[in-house]
């Protein structure tokens, strides 16, 4: 908990992690803001049972981790999701924001791995639930502030406890891919190494003004990006698919920023520049 006030401090910001609650259900959201009172470190600095409200404060708030149920009438939590991207580019308080997501389906988990919830539990739940995935949440605050502490910082550092841990510098990594419960850093077609973070919690990581997801499962370099069509990214050596348009608008906003008409020669083959776009000019 002292790194993470230390992290926030050096933030300008309150040295308590700040939490959002989105319920339709006021005795779940007391109960939540009750657990969140008998937390250490954290404050409840926004709560409540009307989801299109919610919508409108995400544009303001500064908000460390938002609490959410799925099934809300009208606006339902799905919705929020699937629009935090774009609220996240326009409101820098919520940039690094950890989402805790509630429902009475059990079913929804399987939704949640597209949209890279911190947590998810089912309602009703015990106050033991709550402090697990408040504490993920923490460890996920933890690493992003850590990587940003000094602007200079290249690389991180990876291995087993009480090993030696080895360097990586952020440039020598082309992709990293999802694999299980685990994230497979690709250095080029052939070298990787596997490392004990999730998907999401390892693109927290990364620099986001370097790093972009491209797939469900993959986030690559833009400095390695030597090429796209609709469907596919080309790093050196390698051709990955590519989610749909819309799907993941920062890297659909990059290539628009980073393209000129013409054509991109590979494999051979020509192709025209509505297709393919020599992305490599500008990082």
């Amino acid at each position: 908990m002292d790194t993470i006030k230390k992290i926030l401090k050096q933030e300008g910001r309150l040295q308590k992690i700040c939490v959002g609650i989105v319920d339709d259900d006021p005795d779940v959201v007391d109960d939540l803001k009750r657990y969140v009172d008998l937390t250490d470190g954290v404050e409840c600095v926004y709560a409540t049972t009307n989801p299109k409200e919610a919508l409108v404060a995400l544009r303001r708030l500064k908000l460390d981790i938002l609490f959410l149920d799925i099934e809300m009438p009208i606006v339902g939590g799905l919705d929020i999701l699937g629009q935090l991207e774009s609220l996240k580019r326009g409101n820098t308080g919520i940039a690094n924001l950890q989402v805790i997501v509630c429902s009475t389906n059990r079913e929804v988990g399987d939704k949640m791995f597209h949209y890279e919830v911190t947590d998810y539990f089912l309602k009703p739940f015990e106050q033991e639930r709550f402090y697990k995935a408040m504490d993920r949440a923490k460890k996920r605050i933890q690493h992003y502030g850590l990587n940003n502490l000094n602007d200079d910082n290249k690389c991180f550092f990876y291995g087993e406890r009480g090993a030696v841990k080895k360097r990586l510098n952020y440039d020598e990594i082309c992709y990293i891919e999802a694999k299980n419960n685990q994230t497979r850093i690709w250095m080029n077609d052939k070298t990787f190494v596997e490392v004990n973070e999730s998907f999401g919690n390892m693109l927290a990581l990364l620099p986001k003004a370097s790093f972009a997801q491209v797939h469900r499962s993959v986030a690559v370099s833009l400095k390695h990006v030597l090429g796209v069509t609709a469907h596919h990214v080309f790093l050196p050596g390698i051709e990955i698919n590519r989610g749909e348009k819309g799907k993941y608008q920062y890297f659909d906003q990059w290539i628009e920023q980073n393209s000129i008409s013409g054509k991109f020669q590979i494999h051979g083959i020509a192709r025209e520049g509505k297709e393919m776009t020599n992305t490599s000019q500008r990082m």
